[in-house]
This record gives structure tokens, C-alpha cells and sequence, in this order.
């Protein structure tokens, strides 16, 4: 009795136990193919992410390539073009230094050179004597398109290339076609290697016909077929999948089997020429080993039911562990635990999907420096104590990062520059007052630059902007010894392209003659005759903009290029007077403005000989203006100066009297020839009211005279302004009321033809 009880016991234990086992077989099944997707799709992204780079590699080795050849077609100038042998030892030159299979230029008559490597020089070359796609590429080009071809096989070089081919222009007009071709093999380096997918994967670069461009050297199938759709790659199925998302530039995964082993694929198209990039995932990484120990799991878990359940839950745990770890790797700063760089690019473009925000950027003032005092240990300890401040001072909705050695990022949901600037300015203020360096005497500082993001309907473009105009922001807020925040400022960025654009072009400007001078005429107030004209500059850029005087000249008197274009404006003057006396003309002075950093070169009174010399101009036409302030520094040597300019025949103004320091001191001292009245001084004197100022303008002209100083006011606008300068005495006037500053065919018509 006592047996059969004991039994029946046994068979409910082992019904049981079997049911547990049974359940817990199922559910580690459900589990196993949870596990599976999970990793699957990690894998995926990481995949995507991983192609991502890769095709921005080769895309921009491409845009590198482009840049390289677009460069050299600005030095094509019309003395290579003209001279077929030095076209063709520049491009022999051109094709050796960068290591172009083969480089061509044709013009748009369609004949050119070609220097290819280890032949010579075809001069006089047809677009015939090309492949038709090196001549579809010249045609392009010649049209205005930059354009890179197919792969085809070259018939100069006879290797497998393809052609970058981008217009030549000359004064904004296309005169020929730059070309170069190069190996396919220039992507090799970027996807060879053993570092694809973390060690497991590798990639090749198909065409949109499944056939390979370059093979990765580390591939699994050593079989030498052509196309993806030789061999074992592709059956049933998958290739008619393959075959569609080829067709429609489409991203694909799939998989492939050989040698009784699966490797899932994916297919990612470049975006260029129909080419894709070909991904194999092997296994061979972290992630196969994971399930390894997921199948070893599972085989425990049919052996021992208990150790099983422990195991699955041990295992789940290390899973879910290891994927928080590796996420944690992927999107963190290991030395502050705060988000890195990817992350907050992530967040900021999936927030900026919602609505709008603004972005900081803040460094360390000399961060170095501060490492190198108080040494790393103490430096890191900042960064960290910066990283546990920061997550204080933002809400749930905002974000934090750490990107590169001491710079940090915060984005606020704030658009509000006075809210930012106040949050901004306590959490710079808690950084000062609590860190460790506190409790020395090292002045921390904080540099911060802010933008504030747009209505932009492409959040990704507008995430992308935005860190990009906070770089320009930060480094306005870098200089200073003090904490300072600097919002990006549009027109301001604006302003600095234009300066940019000024000081990367002044040279070559200068050189190409896009200085123009404008004349403006002066009025003899006693005969009412034509008695002079002022030479003012323009720039008028290739592209036919024009940069007016007030945009260009403040930045040429700070980095010193105002005394070469001084000097080229002397030299236009003179051309100009050179041109009226060749025409028969009655040459009239013009007048130009000479600055301090010019004036007071050695050689100053050598070069203006030169080019009257150069012209045969005399120099009484020429009228050389100075501003009142260089009598501020030493008078004598200035008035040696113009004494030696005076003895030449040049006759020397003081310009814009009135606009500063002005004194009667100045004109008793100063060995001018002519003072030229601010324009301020007439608009003042213009109201009937400011009596005081009349009588100051009648009293310099009156002076000036006895003195034996000519006068001349400027900003004349109206036959009032004109009355009243002439009752005070003034000699001559200069404004709109005349005319506009005129170029110089425009000034002739109007002015000079009738003294022929």
C-alpha cells in the first residue's frame, strides 16, 4: 500500500517534472527566437551604420578627386591653351603628380592632348581618339556638367577605368574640358582590410549587373566568378530579390549558402553610376560567439531541467547585459559616463522631427595648458564634475554630450536667446564655483557658442546645420580670459564669408584687373568748369558681383593690402591720364587716396617715379590724398615726405578735414597743397540752424586761403549746399549733385570727348 502510494507519488513527480521541462523547452524556444530577431535586427543596423561609412568613403574619395581636378582646371589658363607643348608637358606634369592613369584637356573645338602613363603625349587629339565614355565625360563637361563615367575598358591605357571630367572656365565662359581616369582599384585600400564588421565581414563593389568592381580579399568564396549570379551566391528566390532591388536601386538583404554555412548579405546602392556596395556578415565576431553560448544553453537546458532554467536565466541576463554594454560602448564617453558625439547627432535629429531647440558648444579656455599644471587625474576629475553638473541643469527632454577632449554639447528646448543666456550663464557660474580648481587660484573659464534651430522642414539637414554654425559660434566666444556665450549670428556668418571670400581673392583680383576705377567729378565753383576727379575703386568679381569700397577696404587697411592697391590705383590713374593725351585730350588731375602703411615706405616716392615714368605722365596731374591722421604721430618726417612729393610735381590733399582729430594746428603746419571738407561739415552746415558750424566751415576756408591752401567740400547733394560753399569762398566741389562716381568710358563721354 505504502509502495503503490510512493509510486503514484513518483508518476505525479515525474509528470511534473516532465511538464516543467516541457513548458520550460517551449518558452526557451519562444525565448531562443526572440534572442534571434534581437540580434538580427542589432545586426542589421549595425550593418546599415557600417555601409553607411564605407559608401561616404568612397563617395568622398570621389569629391576629393573632383576637387583635385576641378583645382587644377583654374590654373588652365589661355597661355597653356594657346601653346600646345606647354599644355601638353603641364598635363604630362598634372598626370605624373597625381597619379592619374591618364589626363586630358580638349577644347570646345573638340581637340586636345592626352598624357596617359608610360606613353607619350598625344597632341591634337580627337574625341574619337577616346573611349566613347572618356568622350561622353568630355562632352558633358564641355556642356557644364561635372560628371564621373562607367567603368569601361580604356583604349589609350588599356586598363579597366572609369573618368572624372569637369568644364574649364575663363573669365566665366567654358573653354575646354579637364579629364582624368584612374583605376577602380582606388577603393580597394577602403574596403579591404580585416576591421569590416568588427573583423566579421567583409565587402566588394558591384555594378547594377551583379558583376564585380573590386573583390575584398578576404572573402569566403574563393571561386573567381565574375557576378554575384555565378556560383554559389544566388538561387531561387533570393536572386529574383537580388535581380528586382538591382533593377530599382533598392537596399536589400538576403543570404547565401556554401559549404553548408549561411552569411546573411545585404546589397546597399552607392548613388553613383549604378554601383553597390556588397556586404557579407561571416559571424566570425562577438555576436557569433553569443550564439554559441545561446546553443549551449539550450542543449543544458533538455539535460537538466534545473540548471537549465538557471542557465536560460543566466544567459538572458548576460544577454541583455552585454547588449546594454555594447550600446553603452557605442553611444557613451568612457572617461564621463555622458552620451558621445552619435548619440546626441541621433537625439537632436529625431527631436528636431518635433519641434525646435537651440544647441550650445563649450570648451575649457586653454585646457591643455590646465592639464599640464595640475596633470590628468585632476583635468579628467573636471570633466567629470562638468558632466554631473551639466545633467543638474537639464530637463528630461534635453540632452548631453561630451565629443572630443574638452568640449561638451547641451541641447535646450529653450529658442529664447535671453532664457538660453540665463541658463547658460548659472551653469558656467556652478562650473566656476564648484569644480576642484575653486579652491586655487587658476581663473577657470568657459568659452560657449549657442544656435538656435529654424522652421526647416529636413531635420536632418537643419541637425547637420546647426552643428555646423555652432563651430562658428564657438570661435567667436574663444579669446577672451573670461566666460563668454556668443550666439551664431546669420548676417554676421554672412559678413565673415564675404571677408573669407576678400582675403582668399584680393591677390588673384588684383592680378586679373577686377579693380576698376570709378571717377568722380570736381567742380571749379568760380568758372563752373571741370577742374579734377577723384579715383575711386570697385570690385567687380568674374562672376560680375560687385563689393563695394566699405566692404573691402577696412579689412585691406588691417592686414596691409591697401599699399598694393594704392599703388595699383595710382597706376590706373596714370593709364587713364596717359589715354587722354594719346586721344588729343586735355588730361584733368585725378585725385587718389594714399594710405599711412603706403606713405610711409622707404620706397614709397621711388615706386610713384616708376610708374609716372612708366606712363610718361607728369605729376602735377596726379593728386595723392592723406587722412589728417598721420600728422598725428611725427609731422616732421611727414612733411619731409610730401616735401620730396611736391618737388616731383605731385600736389598732396589732406582728405575728410573735419572727420576727427581736426585742428587748426594741422593746417598751420601740414605743407598741403589742398584740404578737402568733410561731407559732415555740409550736411551740418546745410541746417539753418546750426549757424556755429557756417561760420567754423567759413573760417577753415577763409584761413586756408591765406595760408595759400586750396579748399574743396565733398558731399555737395544740392544747389543749396553748392550756394553755400561758394558764398564762404570755398575753391571746389565734389557730390552727387555733379554726379555719381562714373567708370572711366562713362566718364569720358560725358566729360572729355568734347576737349578733343
Amino acid at each position: 500500500m505504502i509502495e503503490k502510494r510512493l509510486q503514484k507519488r513518483l508518476r505525479k513527480a515525474t509528470i511534473l517534472v516532465i511538464c516543467i521541462c516541457t513548458v520550460f523547452l517551449i518558452c526557451g524556444g519562444l525565448f531562443s527566437s526572440y534572442l534571434a530577431r534581437t540580434r538580427e535586427e542589432f545586426l542589421r543596423e549595425q550593418v546599415i551604420a557600417e555601409t553607411e561609412e564605407y559608401k561616404n568613403r568612397i563617395l568622398k574619395q570621389l569629391e576629393a578627386d573632383f576637387q583635385t581636378l576641378s583645382t587644377l582646371s583654374v590654373f588652365l589658363n589661355s597661355e597653356y591653351i594657346s601653346d600646345a607643348e606647354l599644355l601638353a608637358e603641364h598635363l604630362r606634369q598634372t598626370q605624373e603628380y597625381n597619379e592619374y592613369i591618364t589626363i586630358a584637356y580638349y577644347n570646345t573645338d573638340g581637340k586636345g592632348v592626352i598624357a596617359s602613363r608610360g606613353r607619350d603625349i598625344l597632341t591634337g587629339a580627337g574625341l574619337s581618339d577616346l573611349s566613347p565614355e572618356g568622350a561622353d565625360s568630355i562632352e558633358k563637361a564641355l556642356n557644364g556638367e561635372s560628371c564621373v563615367s562607367r567603368l569601361f575598358e580604356s583604349q589609350i591605357s588599356g586598363n579597366r577605368v572609369f573618368v572624372y571630367s569637369v568644364p574649364v572656365y575663363e573669365n566665366g565662359k567654358i573653354i575646354g574640358a579637364l579629364a582624368a581616369s584612374d583605376h577602380i582599384e582606388i577603393f580597394s585600400d577602403i574596403l579591404s582590410g580585416n576591421t569590416v564588421f568588427g573583423g566579421g565581414g567583409y565587402i566588394h563593389l558591384i555594378d547594377s549587373e551583379g558583376d564585380f568592381l573590386v573583390r575584398s580579399s578576404n572573402s569566403v568564396v574563393k571561386d573567381n566568378v565574375p557576378s554575384i549570379f555565378e556560383g554559389p551566391y544566388l538561387s531561387g528566390e533570393s536572386r529574383s530579390n537580388v535581380e528586382d532591388a538591382l533593377e530599382n536601386q533598392k537596399r536589400i538583404f538576403s543570404s547565401f549558402s556554401y559549404n553548408g554555412r549561411d552569411y546573411p548579405f545585404l546589397l546597399e546602392p552607392i548613388g553613383l553610376n549604378n554601383w553597390y556596395l556588397f556586404c557579407v556578415n561571416t559571424g566570425d565576431s562577438l555576436n557569433a560567439r553569443t550564439d554559441i553560448s545561446t546553443h549551449m544553453a539550450q542543449l543544458m537546458a533538455a539535460a537538466i531541467v534545473l540548471l537549465v532554467i538557471f542557465l536560460m536565466l543566466y544567459g538572458y541576463r548576460l544577454m541583455r547585459n552585454y547588449n546594454k554594454e555594447l550600446l553603452y560602448l557605442a553611444y557613451h564617453d568612457a572617461l564621463t559616463g555622458a552620451e558621445n558625439m552619435s548619440r546626441f547627432r541621433q537625439k537632436l535629429i529625431e527631436t528636431l522631427k518635433t519641434g525646435r531647440g537651440s544647441v550650445a558648444a563649450f570648451t575649457i579656455r586653454q585646457f591643455p595648458f590646465l592639464t599640464e599644471i595640475f596633470g590628468k587625474e585632476k583635468s579628467d576629475q573636471l570633466l567629470r564634475q562638468i558632466r554631473e553638473i551639466a545633467d543638474r541643469h537639464i530637463t528630461a527632454e534635453e540632452f548631453f554630450c561630451r565629443d572630443a577632449e574638452d568640449r561638451f554639447y547641451l541641447f535646450f528646448k529653450d529658442t529664447e536667446k535671453n532664457i538660453i543666456r540665463r541658463r547658460l550663464e548659472a551653469f558656467i557660474s556652478e562650473i566656476e564655483k564648484t569644480t576642484i580648481f575653486n579652491r586655487t587660484d587658476y581663473q577657470l573659464a568657459i568659452y560657449c557658442g549657442v544656435t538656435i534651430s529654424s522652421d526647416s522642414a529636413d531635420p536632418e539637414a537643419e541637425a547637420e546645420n546647426m552643428l555646423t554654425h555652432i563651430h562658428f559660434a564657438l570661435n567667436k566666444a574663444k579669446g577672451g580670459h573670461s566666460s563668454t556665450i556668443w550666439f551664431f549670428d546669420t548676417e554676421l556668418h554672412k559678413q565673415e564669408e564675404l571677408e573669407n571670400y576678400i582675403e582668399s581673392h584680393m591677390h588673384s583680383a588684383l592680378e586679373n584687373g577686377e579693380f576698376k576705377m570709378f571717377l568722380q567729378p570736381k567742380k571749379d565753383l568760380r568758372s563752373g568748369s571741370l577742374n579734377g576727379a577723384e579715383a575711386l575703386v570697385r570690385w567687380q568679381t568674374e562672376s560680375g558681383k560687385m563689393i563695394f569700397p566699405d566692404q573691402f577696404i577696412p579689412l585691406f587697411e588691417s592686414n596691409g593690402f591697401c599699399t598694393s592697391l594704392d599703388l595699383y590705383m595710382v597706376e590706373q590713374a596714370c593709364r587713364q591720364i596717359r589715354t587722354w593725351l594719346n586721344g588729343g585730350m586735355e588730361p584733368v588731375p585725378i585725385s587718389v587716396n594714399q594710405s599711412k602703411l603706403l606713405f610711409f615706405e622707404g620706397d614709397y616716392v621711388h615706386k610713384l617715379t616708376a610708374i609716372l615714368t612708366k606712363y610718361q605722365v607728369p605729376a602735377h596731374f596726379i593728386i595723392l590724398e592723406i587722412l589728417e591722421g598721420l600728422a598725428l604721430e611725427n609731422l616732421d618726417e611727414l612733411n619731409e615726405k610730401i616735401s620730396q612729393l611736391q618737388k616731383l610735381g605731385f600736389r598732396i590733399s589732406l582728405d575728410d578735414f573735419g572727420s576727427g582729430y581736426s585742428s587748426l594746428n594741422i593746417l598751420g603746419n601740414l605743407k598741403i597743397d589742398e584740404v578737402k571738407l568733410d561731407r559732415d561739415f555740409l550736411m551740418n552746415a546745410a541746417d539753418q540752424n546750426q549757424n556755429r558750424v557756417r561760420l567754423i566751415m567759413e573760417e577753415i576756408v577763409h584761413i586756408a586761403g591765406r595760408l595759400g591752401i586750396s579748399t574743396l567740400a565733398e558731399g555737395v547733394e544740392t544747389p543749396n549746399d553748392e550756394q553755400f560753399i561758394r558764398s564762404i569762398g570755398c575753391d571746389t566741389g565734389q557730390g552727387y549733385l555733379y554726379s555719381r562716381p562714373l567708370s572711366a568710358e562713362d566718364f569720358d563721354e560725358k566729360y572729355m570727348k568734347h576737349m578733343v
